[in-house]
């Protein structure tokens, strides 16, 4: 399946097909708290548990909860 289709103001050119995607957000959901906390992210990556109802997000050091979301 091509991500690709033409172009429908130039049948020359290819663009990319839009995607639907579940979890628009972008925010990756893991069960469990201690999943959430991914190994080797870059400063800015944040992970969503369900166990616990919060995001995490890395800091470039260490994982920081926020608040539980309700």
């Amino acid at each position: 399946m091509s991500r690709y289709q033409a172009d429908p103001n130039n049948p020359k050119k290819m663009i990319p097909k839009q995607t639907n995607s579940q979890n628009a957000s972008g925010i990756a959901t893991f069960a469990t708290d201690a999943l959430a906390q991914v190994a080797n992210p870059v400063a800015g990556t944040m992970t969503f548990s369900q166990e616990s109802n919060k995001i995490f997000i890395y800091n470039g050091t260490a994982w920081v909860k926020t608040a539980a979301l309700s």
